[in-house]
């Protein structure tokens, strides 16, 4: 039997703690999901960080075929208009949308936001009859309207659609 007893001046071996490896790795585990999944949030939904990453990533080519795909919309300001309704006129006022073909959106921007744009649309709605614009089928027709008369001012190719977001008549 050996004496483990310490010696006068001595001081006695302590056991060795236990090495407490599995909770840093614990820890880093944790951290690299929490950074994956807010990674895969912002590419799901946050608009251009997916086409960002393919572009850093060197897919600029599927970047710009997917940014080309995208739609692009141009809001315009609403418009408020005087109907002649044989002499009891009425107001309407309407919010519109114009979203523009993708081979012309930095031509389509400026034509859509151009006095032209405003001078064709208030002389085309200020010639509209009361009874014109009430159902859907006077709605269709409206847009219709708007999109032929729009695709003359801007040139064609350059619209792909008139979207309607708001109309009051009173």
């Amino acid at each position: 039997m050996s004496d483990t007893k310490p010696k006068s001046g001595e001081v006695p071996e302590l056991p060795a703690p236990p090495k407490r490896r599995g909770k840093k790795l614990f820890l880093l585990v944790g951290v690299v999901v929490v950074l994956a999944g807010g990674a895969g949030a912002a590419w799901q939904f946050v608009p251009g960080v997916a086409e960002r990453a393919r572009a850093l990533t060197g897919h600029a080519e599927t970047a710009a075929a997917a940014i080309a795909g995208r739609p692009t919309f141009v809001d315009l300001p609403e418009m408020a208009v005087t109907l002649p309704n044989a002499g009891h006129p009425r107001q309407m006022r309407i919010k519109m949308s114009l979203e523009l073909a993708s081979g012309g959106v930095e031509k389509g921007t400026a034509d859509a936001l151009s006095p032209r744009v405003y001078d064709a649309l208030l002389t085309y709605l200020r010639t509209l009859r009361d009874g014109e614009v009430d159902g859907g089928l006077g709605l269709d027709r409206l847009r219709a309207d708007l999109y032929r008369r729009l695709d003359l001012v801007m040139g064609p190719g350059v619209l792909r659609d008139v979207l309607i977001t708001s109309l009051v008549l009173a």
